[in-house]
């Protein structure tokens, strides 16, 4: 995350559906898209009533969906941009919960679930072991610490990120570093699942996605543990 996000708040959405045009989805169907494959990693939490933390969540767009896919989720927001933080509280007004990072408010929960998509490649990787520390300290036992990321494997992704404004400081992290870093938390159950395979073209192929979790060509993976009790 970083305040250079600031400069970016007010046109996000169109930027990052300029960015995945090549893909031919747009920024609401990928954040369904994460909605839905946490829903399918974590099925036991869809009728909860839970604490959900979204870490980088910028303008809130995964808090737009959040209540379609987990209605009983109780949703926290944070991030660096100051000025996104504004804009997210604007769109959703006083029902929704958006901090800064430097806020203590959003550490004063405890979370089930704690999320993070597109956020730890703006971050220097030599701060991911310590922020993640942190983040797996507000876990509920048996909490769940998910990182969603670019797959620097995939040319597609690549070129995207190369293409997107605001990705110009990103630093994409390999799979394999990161679920070091969460082995050295420690957390436990680490799995890194791979997603996002096909462009909207070959929309009909999705339902092999869960399928595929094992082979390191899809757009995206997700790396995710669970706090040891």
């Amino acid at each position: 995350m970083t305040k250079a996000f600031d400069s970016f708040s007010k046109n996000y959405n169109k930027d990052l559906n300029d960015a995945l045009r090549l893909t031919g989805y747009d920024s609401s169907t990928l954040t369904k898209a994460k909605l839905l494959k946490l829903q399918a990693l974590f099925p036991e939490l869809v009728p909860l009533h839970f604490n959900l933390l979204d870490f980088g969540c910028g303008i809130g767009n995964l808090y737009e969906s959040v209540k379609q896919f987990f209605p009983n989720a109780s949703y926290t927001g944070v991030d660096d941009s100051g000025e996104s933080i504004n804009k997210a509280q604007s769109r959703f007004g006083n029902n929704s919960i958006f901090h800064n990072l430097n806020s203590e408010n959003w550490k004063k929960t405890q979370y089930n679930l704690i999320f993070s998509a597109g956020a730890f490649h703006h971050i220097p990787h030599d701060e991911h072991k310590n922020i993640l520390k942190e983040l797996s300290g507000l876990l509920k036992p048996n909490g769940k610490l998910v990182i969603w990321e670019h797959n620097p494997f995939n040319p597609i992704t690549k070129k995207i990120v190369t293409d997107c404004v605001f990705d110009q400081d990103a630093v994409l992290i390999y799979p394999h570093q990161m679920k070091k870093n969460m082995l050295g938390i420690p957390l436990t159950n680490i799995r890194i699942v791979y997603t996002t395979f096909f462009p909207k073209s070959l929309s009909f192929l999705n339902v092999l996605d869960p399928y595929m979790g094992w082979l390191p060509l899809g757009g995206q993976f997700v790396t995710y543990g669970e706090k040891i009790e």
